[in-house]
């Protein structure tokens, strides 16, 4: 489906500009000896105690750098700026936060950004001017910073309409730039957008590339204001039926009252890494691929798109966020491990006495072009421990992956009778990649 549409930006009220702190609060010193190199899980050394307990980490260290206090605001989309400065979303699925989208001003306190008004819409106010349901939020490559919004509040499972968007802000003058509205034929359609990811060297302005959990994936021409969405109801980012997981060693399920039914969350992590848009099903342990010039090639037709995506495998666990570094490295959230996993995606991170499946560092030819082929492609921990209780979303900034946890499967939705059996804090962390930066 190819949808072009533009809307105008200019109405919106001018808010004042707040002031906000200009760098990050004080976190505790990361310790020196574990900041670097890149550090994984060692499976080689790591040995699991026959009667184990709550497993303590394994992998570089977690540093704790924001707690949250309110049970009802658990968050999921994480940013942070060359400041270290640190945004958070709250999305309002199941509560009508006050703040859907907030920085950090202390190790427990959030403030709202970019400002407070434009955090709940009004009666009679154009909801493409203001937030609804922010559930994800991204910094690009040239420090914008982008709202992802649902546009479906509380209790709602259809975007209203102008409510899906993704909405961009200047990190200075903490005024937005623009404003891509989803065309109602698309978001009425069954769509819930979940992420984003950028590439700015793409097009004129660069291409967004988003997830629907509804099953699709949906391209963004950013100067343009050209929408498609592609792969919509095929298996690739469809939900395993009746898929059952698991979390903390407990069956994973979504409950209406006490009527069990199953988690049906289609797309959802996504990344970008050396030309391919990586990507998963939650309701699923399967992980794909597929070329982003060909995603964002609006003159394909849906047959040609589907025919273009790769299977990488199973993974052993559902996925949550993704996100990429500047070494070819793709991260995963695998909650059912407490734990999060990575995978080379250049074949110039291994050594040439490093072999993966015949391939090593001085692999590249005409074919493969540096970039691992997905039938080689190999998952494996970056770091495991109790504490990472559903590691959400994610981003690599000044040589650290920033992760949010929120208890996920312990929130009303997803126990008998609505009963959420989560408890706060709600944490974010870090941990270091070794000097890595964002993929770009």
């Amino acid at each position: 489906m190819l949808l072009s549409t533009s809307f105008l930006i200019s109405a919106l009220a001018v808010t004042p500009i707040l002031s906000f702190p200009s760098s990050a609060y004080t976190f505790s010193a990361y310790p020196s000896s574990t900041a670097s190199p890149f550090t994984p899980q060692n499976l080689t050394s790591f040995t699991q105690p026959s009667t184990p307990n709550n497993f303590t980490t394994d992998g570089p260290y977690l540093e704790v750098v924001h707690e949250i206090y309110n049970l009802t605001t658990f968050p999921t989309g994480v940013a942070v700026d060359q400041d270290n400065r640190i945004f958070i979303n709250f999305p309002r699925s199941a509560s009508n936060n006050d703040i859907t989208l907030g920085l950090a001003d202390s190790f427990n306190t959030t403030i709202a950004y970019p400002n407070a008004s434009i955090q709940t819409c009004q009666p009679g106010q154009n909801v493409s001017t203001c937030f609804v349901n922010i559930q994800s939020v991204v910094i690009d490559s040239v420090q914008r910073i982008w709202a992802l919004d649902t546009g479906a509040g509380p209790g709602q499972t259809d975007a209203v309409e102008y409510g899906a968007k993704i909405m961009s802000f200047n990190l200075t003058t903490n005024q937005m730039i623009d404003n891509y509205v989803l065309p109602y034929s698309i978001s009425a359609n069954g769509t819930s957008i979940n992420d984003v990811r950028f590439n700015l060297s793409m097009s004129t302005a660069g291409i967004a590339f988003l997830t629907d959990e509804q099953g699709s994936l949906i391209t963004i021409d950013l100067a343009s204001h050209t929408y498609t969405r592609r792969l919509f109801n095929t298996s690739v980012v469809a939900a395993d039926e009746l898929f059952v997981g698991s979390f903390d060693g407990t069956p994973f399920y979504e409950w209406k009252g006490t009527q069990r039914s199953h988690v049906e969350i289609g797309s959802d992590g996504i990344a970008l890494a050396n030309g391919n848009l990586y990507f998963a099903p939650l309701a699923s342990r399967r992980l794909y691929q597929i070329n982003q010039t060909v995603l964002a090639n609006a003159s394909l037709t849906d047959t040609e798109i589907l025919d273009a995506v790769e299977f990488i495998g199973q993974v052993g666990s559902y996925l949550e966020g993704f996100t990429a570094d500047d070494q070819g490295r793709v991260y995963m959230g695998t909650a059912e491990q407490n734990s999060i996993t990575y995978f080379n995606t250049s074949v110039f991170s291994l050594t040439n006495s490093t072999t993966l499946n015949g391939l090593n560092a001085s692999s590249t030819n005409a074919t493969n072009m540096g970039v691992i082929p997905a039938s080689d492609i190999e998952v494996a921990p970056f770091v495991r421990s109790a504490d990472i209780q559903w590691p959400d979303s994610m981003c690599i900034e000044n040589g650290y992956l920033w992760f949010t946890t929120n208890q996920l499967p312990l929130q009303g939705t997803y126990q008998t009778n609505d009963i959420t059996k989560a408890s706060v804090p709600y944490k974010v962390y870090r941990a270091s990649v070794g000097g890595a930066g964002p993929a770009v």
